[in-house]
């Protein structure tokens, strides 16, 4: 029986020297270009995940913020009208006036800086603590009001000084007629005409409630008691400071309600930032059909008298992110308008390319019920 033999293999040991060598300088060098490719593709990948969260974060922001404030304006006009829609105050010289719950400005403040040229309205309005609201325990006297919490509240504490805030005023109305009295001091106090505690109202020494009272229609005990502010919502244009570029910021500010001039020191709340417009447009139902008769307007509440027929408003803020929008090739060049650029005035020069801000126009309705359910 003859023994197979295995014929030796002459390139075996070629390949095991070729094994132990290793790679060839042209497959590592494609093997680093092909690595450094698939980094590169990596980190554009992460860089551009980056700047889209980054950008849709800045414009989340900002679409909230407008929103917020546009909430707060709309629940404010809303109200207004919610203890008459003319209410009695003493005026800077002492003597009574009458004023709307609702005063509106069409672009009375234009901005300065080029590229916001818009000029947004302003809205001057009676602000209420409804949930607060108390009622006249005793008739109206020189010098002072006594009230007690509204019964009615079932969430109403017990009688307590703190049911009106500092800078708040008082306004008193049977819903025929009302009044507007500063308070310079609040207390409580055991009243014997009524034998019990009740909050007592210090009023400034100008100003008398029973100047403002109407022989007509008077204001008496059970009558209710709104804390109420004087508010006004405006653009306020923000100057740059070092790094931080100009601004508009959309604020409320506290009025005096005698002079309707800002309290000194101001008392400001800014609602949001970076607001480029800020517009309130009025509808009129004077058939009560439900619909704006012609559309909705410029033509507000400028009168000492509210139209009957004011029926709606329709507010819309123009908001802008707070920082530049960026992409794989730099900064966003956004050339849009906003809808409300009317009556702009840029003295003959050309109007300027926005550089990197993205604007949002949010807009709401708000049915004036108040108002239209207290028509004079």
């Amino acid at each position: 029986m003859r023994r197979h033999q295995r014929t030796p293999d002459p390139l075996r040991l070629a390949r095991r020297r070729r094994s132990a060598r290793g790679l060839t300088l042209v497959e590592l060098l494609l093997s680093a270009a092909l690595g450094i490719v698939m980094l590169g593709a990596a980190v554009a990948v992460l860089l551009a995940a980056g700047r889209m969260r980054r950008n849709q974060q800045l414009l989340s922001d900002a679409n909230e913020e407008a929103r917020t404030a546009l909430r707060l304006v709309s629940r404010a006009i809303a109200a207004a009208g919610a203890g008459g829609p003319v209410y009695s105050v003493t005026g800077a010289d002492g003597t009574p006036q009458q004023r709307p719950a609702m005063l509106f400005t069409n672009g009375v403040a234009a901005l300065h800086d080029g590229d916001m040229p818009q000029r947004p309205d302003t809205l001057t309005l009676v602000r209420y603590g409804a949930d607060r609201r108390t009622v006249l325990v005793t008739p109206l006297a020189a010098d002072r009001v006594n009230v007690a919490p509204d019964g009615r509240l079932t969430t109403t504490p017990g009688v307590q000084a703190e049911i009106f805030q500092d800078g708040e005023g008082a306004l008193i109305t049977n819903f025929q007629r009302a009044m507007l009295v500063p308070i310079q001091a609040k207390n409580i106090t055991m009243d014997g005409a009524v034998a019990r505690n009740v909050v007592q109202l210090d009023m400034p020494g100008t100003v008398n409630p029973l100047q403002l009272q109407d022989p007509l229609i008077p204001i008496e005990p059970g009558a209710t008691v709104f804390p109420v502010r004087v508010v006004r919502f405006h653009v306020m244009y923000v100057e740059a400071v070092g790094k931080t570029p100009a601004r508009t910021d959309l604020v409320m500010e506290t009025l005096n309600p005698r002079t309707l001039a800002p309290l000194v020191p101001p008392e400001r709340t800014v609602l949001a930032k970076d607001i480029e417009d800020f517009q309130v447009q009025w509808g009129y139902d004077r058939n009560d059909d439900g619909v704006a008769d012609d559309g909705f307007s410029d033509q507000g509440p400028t009168e000492t008298l509210l139209d009957p027929g004011l029926t709606f408003a329709r507010i819309s803020i123009s908001a802008r992110t707070s920082s530049t929008l960026v992409s794989d090739e730099g900064e966003y060049v956004v050339q849009e308008d906003t809808p409300f650029e009317r009556g702009i005035d840029l003295g003959g020069a050309p109007r300027p390319e926005a550089s990197g801000h993205r604007r949002r126009v949010l807009s709401t309705v708000v049915l004036l019920k108040n108002v239209a359910a207290t028509r004079i």
